[in-house]
């Protein structure tokens, strides 16, 4: 091994340590008040509850489709398929839609300021704290998801190890992309103190395309300008990996998802860097 690889090696792993351990504060943070999961679990619960009666009521009466075994379909998708869905699509959303808040606030507040002299990317060290936390949100919702997924709608339509780790891939990728378009959307602070407009309006077009209903349900024209955004990577990716997906459409989704997260993490970069020099630090 050449001094040049020992010497990358070396930084790579003093990289990871550094931002494992800013993750792993942000974790602790977290465990420490798991009362506060109380109203989101009730929520989410609540959520996929409702979904999987409208789903019900949406599929009873309609006619039973060829080759489905006798189930009615709505484009390609049954009602066990459908709740399913839903509950995989909500995962994304309450275990990593809710960033924007937090990074707007330090913006606002000027905390950013304390940041700026660290020995650590700005962009990256967010990631860090905000993944950490993610990551068991994500594993108390998917934990929910599952037992109110078999109590409403009996097991998931394909069960295979590998399609279930797809998911969790999928999931993640979804929330890495999730926190750098609300990373770049919080920055706007630094021109617009005033800026949740911006995400309320993020937020509910992610909603709508992929995450109450499948792309597939979407009338044509706006199904062919969806597929050309990154919202259908949010949500539609993980849930449609859940229950529908061929091996080659999951790697074309998950391939969307990884191309649409490289472009969101040199976008919020790309808008730091046009911030910082807006950046103000007063007081002592």
């Amino acid at each position: 091994m050449s001094a040049a690889t020992r010497r990358l090696r070396a930084r790579l792993r003093a990289v990871a340590r550094k931002y494992g351990l800013i993750a792993a504060t942000g974790l602790k943070s977290r465990l420490a008040y798991l009362a506060n999961y109380a109203g989101s679990m009730l929520t989410y619960g609540l959520f996929v509850f409702v979904f999987s009666r409208i789903w019900t009521a949406a599929f009873l009466g309609r006619a039973p489709a060829e080759g489905q075994g006798g189930a009615a379909t709505i484009a390609g998708y049954d009602r066990t398929m459908a709740i399913w869905y839903f509950i995989v699509a909500e995962i994304s959303v309450f275990g990593f839609g809710r960033f924007f808040w937090r990074l707007a606030d330090d913006v606002k507040s000027g905390q950013v300021a304390y940041l700026l002299a660290r020995p650590y990317s700005f962009v990256g060290y967010h990631w860090a704290e905000a993944m950490g936390p993610a990551l068991v949100d994500m594993a108390v919702f998917v934990a929910e998801g599952i037992l109110i997924g078999l109590l409403v709608a009996g097991p998931p339509p394909l069960l295979e190890p590998a399609r279930a780790l797809a998911v969790l891939g999928s999931l993640l990728l979804a929330g890495s992309l999730q926190f750098f378009l609300q990373l770049s959307i919080a920055m706007t602070a630094f021109w617009v103190e005033e800026n949740a407009a911006f995400f309320w309006i993020f937020q509910k077009l992610a909603l709508v395309v992929g995450t109450l209903l499948p792309i597939e349900f979407l009338p044509d024209a706006a199904r062919a300008v969806a597929v050309f955004t990154p919202f259908p990577s949010l949500s539609y990716a993980p849930a449609r990996i859940a229950v529908a997906a061929t091996g080659s459409e999951a790697l074309r989704l998950v391939a969307a998802q990884v191309l649409w997260l490289a472009g969101a993490v040199a976008l919020a970069n790309l808008v730091f860097r046009a911030a910082r020099g807006k950046l103000a630090v007063q007081g002592g």
